[in-house]
């Protein structure tokens, strides 16, 4: 007899590194484990709904989290930061890119670079300032 059951991946002690092309309207999202790219999409500008399809299609996994400095400022480090989630900001002439990276720049391929060069050890995070009095209280 066979099952309809639905195996579920356990992922604890694995890390996945999140790369993110912020915008206002979407957010192009990739997800790489340390072997190679699990996922890349595009999802609604939130950070609940990501940390609930990571949890949900990756769950245990160690998540790791990048996304360029610009007008998303810190809020969202800390959000995810405040969800238990590492979170770095970089600066965007800190992305490595090969020139066909260069010439066909899109946001799929933006976060796919931030994701790889997360899993890598190629960036380094920009200082995040202490969160204001009111960010914490809410």
């Amino acid at each position: 007899m066979t099952s309809n059951a639905i195996k579920v991946t356990d992922f604890a002690g694995h890390n996945l590194y999140v790369g993110i092309d912020t915008h206002h309207k979407s957010w192009a999202v990739s997800i790489y484990s340390d072997e190679f790219e699990l996922k890349t999409f595009t999802q609604e500008p939130n950070v609940d709904q990501l940390v609930k399809h990571l949890q949900h299609n990756y769950p245990g996994g160690n998540y790791h989290v990048a996304y360029k400095s610009g007008f998303s400022g810190y809020w969202l480090q800390r959000s995810f930061t405040q969800k238990g989630i590492d979170c770095q900001i970089i600066h965007a002439a800190d992305v490595p890119s090969s020139d066909k990276e260069s010439k066909r720049k899109t946001d799929r391929v933006d976060c796919r670079k931030i994701a790889r060069g997360l899993r890598n050890g190629d960036l380094n995070a920009i200082y995040v300032p202490d969160a204001p009095l009111w960010f914490l209280i809410s």
